[in-house]
């Protein structure tokens, strides 16, 4: 009885040693799994390497592409793997898809292959950064009228080849000014170009009143459109993909 007694005791006590040492393993284990980048891992081999990596993409039953934290990407082979790597493998699955409960505008549009532009602001109208034939400067966001317009001393500058524009404004002194047309080799927004594009070209001053001095053009709903281009008018952002 007593034999017994001593046994439960010794028993109770090294478990009672054990446990947390355990614990602490664990919450080491955690801690290293947390300061992995996201969607990352420590894949161990069976003659004991590990290496930090995320999968990327299933090529067949066996082989997985995956990455490292520095970019690096290879093959990987369940058969050389863990049991526990390769059981993970055999049930991961891509995630096209994103969390619609946490996602902003901005994910899901970039999730998309659109590109986000950052907007400013003048006198209620909005202006986006845009290069034209190699020069650079500001353009009005123009959804009111069809046609894009770029000012007359710019075609000059880059050389712009005109003919007969496309429309007549009033100038405001009982007079009206006729409009030339001109193609643009290359249309640039951030990252997206369009290559060859028609833009009316008028002295922007008379047709815009009120307008930053390094604005040199307009897009209208046509080039929007070409864009495939959202606006969000409140964070005053662009959201541009171009699918030619």
């Amino acid at each position: 009885m007593k034999s017994s007694s001593l046994c439960t005791l010794a028993l109770a006590l090294l478990l009672s040693c054990s446990a947390p040492i355990l614990f602490a393993a664990d919450q080491d284990d955690e801690k290293a799994e947390k300061a992995l980048p996201k969607d990352f891992r420590v894949f161990s081999s069976k003659n004991g390497k590990s290496i930090k990596a995320r999968v990327l993409a299933r090529i067949d039953d066996r082989r997985y592409t995956v990455e490292t934290p520095e970019g690096k990407r290879f093959t990987f082979n369940v058969n050389t793997l863990s049991k526990s790597d390769a059981r993970y493998l055999d049930f991961w699955e891509p995630n096209p898809i994103l969390d619609l409960k946490t996602a902003t505008l901005n994910d899901v549009l970039e999730e998309m292959g659109y590109a986000t532009l950052k907007l400013t602001s003048s006198n209620d109208r909005l202006f986006v950064n845009a290069t034209i034939d190699g020069k650079e400067g500001l353009f009005v966001i123009d959804a009111g009228h069809q046609w894009s317009t770029l000012d007359a001393a710019i075609a000059t500058e880059i050389g712009m080849e005109l003919g007969q524009g496309g429309f007549s404004f009033n100038d405001g002194k009982g007079g009206s000014t006729r409009s030339q047309k001109g193609p643009a080799k290359s249309f640039r927004v951030g990252t997206v170009e369009l290559k060859s594009y028609d833009f009316e070209v008028i002295e922007l001053g008379k047709m815009i009143q009120n307008i930053p001095a390094k604005t040199i053009g307009a897009i209208g709903s046509t080039l929007l459109t070409k864009l495939n281009a959202l606006v969000d008018h409140e964070a005053q952002r662009l959201f541009i993909k171009v699918t030619e």
